[in-house]
């Protein structure tokens, strides 16, 4: 199924490619959150007079997402969990805890735009955990577990 990209998607194109996804993918996911339509000659008309509109609206979100880069590079978060005798972590450290944390710190940061390389965290001390912003605009931060008894 050919479909035309509304805003850049990461590993699959930019604003106004054609590409080629499975069917599945265009049908759950691309044309039910708006970043894509259908690949037809009535659709590429449409594009092509809202091009304009999209392109900008595309450097906007891209512009916002730098500035908010520039705030959290080289931000470090503390979590305090509890631990065991041996030092080991009472469950792990996800997502939703370095976006409350980050909350607290005061940065605005959604669940979706945090990556974690090697899953959750489970042990104590500092990680680095990958923020995705913008398809083009990427960071690191630090997270440093702190474990309390």
């Amino acid at each position: 199924m050919e479909v035309i990209l509304l805003e850049k998607v990461r590993n699959l194109g930019s604003l106004g490619e054609q590409v080629k996804v499975k069917s599945g993918f265009a049908r759950n996911f691309l044309i039910p959150y708006g970043k894509a339509v259908y690949a037809t000659a009535e659709n590429r008309a449409k594009f092509e007079a809202r091009r304009a509109e999209l392109e900008k609206a595309a450097n906007e979100a891209l512009s916002t997402a730098q500035a908010r880069a520039e705030k959290m590079t080289g931000a470090t978060v503390q979590i305090v969990r509890k631990i065991g005798e041996e030092g080991k972590l009472f469950g792990s450290v996800g997502i939703k805890d370095v976006c409350d944390a980050m909350h607290e710190a005061g940065y605005a940061l959604e669940k979706s735009e945090v990556h974690f390389d090697r899953g959750p965290i489970k042990d104590v001390g500092d990680h680095e955990v990958s923020i995705s912003l913008h398809p083009e605009v990427n960071l690191k931060i630090i997270v440093s577990v702190v474990g309390e008894k």
